[in-house]
């Protein structure tokens, strides 16, 4: 697992952490003060203490991050369920549920809608296990091609001058490539899963040795461990064609 991926579940722990308190501190304070006029001082005290603030502004930073990936992961693959009201409001309450549930449960995406008439609520109960393979599959094939060509990628920036492409071309292949789910593994044959497994070795060996901040995607096309994986993911599309 790559340390982006290690991260980003520590800050998935820390959300739990963090919206489990928040809830308990809403639902255990009016009771407190009902009680007792003197235990509720106390407790306003605590939570107005600055050790208490320092630990709980630490928990809502780790807690924001998730909240953003599950952001950046719902509009990339997602963007046709409702999760999105979840995530606007409660948000980073509701971020953790959001990414046990696509996540960790693998539950089928809705990333597509055929017709514009198309009710999405039926739409979305209709998705079934083939859907999901084919969009698995689609993904994957797609962020191979994109490494294989560095036309696309330079095309990719000039579209989105604000991207940070280099990053997104590691990104996307770790939000994608989930080779312990076993509806990944039902999307590709052997042979597909054992030519995929040996690009993400390779996309991992680049990553661990190349600088945490990876240059510009005009630069980064010119170094060796570019032309390494672009010249892995050709050899990929070659043996599946």
């Amino acid at each position: 697992m790559k340390k982006s991926n290690k991260f980003i579940q520590f800050c998935f722990l820390i959300n739990v952490l963090r919206s489990a308190l928040f809830i308990g501190l809403f639902v255990g304070v009016i009771p407190t003060v009902a009680i007792s006029r003197k235990a509720g001082h106390e407790l306003f005290e605590i939570l107005g203490s600055e050790t208490f603030l320092y630990i709980f502004n630490g928990l809502t930073f780790f807690s924001f991050i998730n909240w953003i990936f599950c952001l950046r992961f719902w509009y990339k693959n997602d963007k046709y369920s409702k999760a999105i009201f979840g995530l606007l409001f409660p948000n980073v309450i509701y971020a953790p549920f959001y990414y046990y549930q696509v996540i960790i449960k693998k539950r089928p995406l809705r990333n597509k809608i055929d017709s514009p008439n198309l009710d999405t609520e039926k739409y979305e109960n209709a998705i079934d296990q083939k859907d999901f393979v084919e969009l698995t599959r689609k993904n994957i094939f797609e962020l191979i091609e994109l490494w294989s060509s560095k036309d696309k990628q330079l095309e990719y920036q000039e579209s989105v001058p604000i991207a940070d492409v280099s990053s997104e071309l590691f990104c996307q292949w770790d939000d994608s490539y989930t080779p312990k789910s076993v509806d990944f593994r039902q999307a590709f044959n052997n042979v597909e899963l054992g030519l995929l497994s040996e690009f993400d070795k390779e996309l991992n060996f680049v990553s661990e040795k190349t600088i945490s901040i990876l240059p510009d995607i005009n630069k980064f096309i010119e170094t060796e461990e570019w032309k390494a994986l672009n010249e892995k993911a050709k050899d990929i599309l070659i043996k599946i064609k």
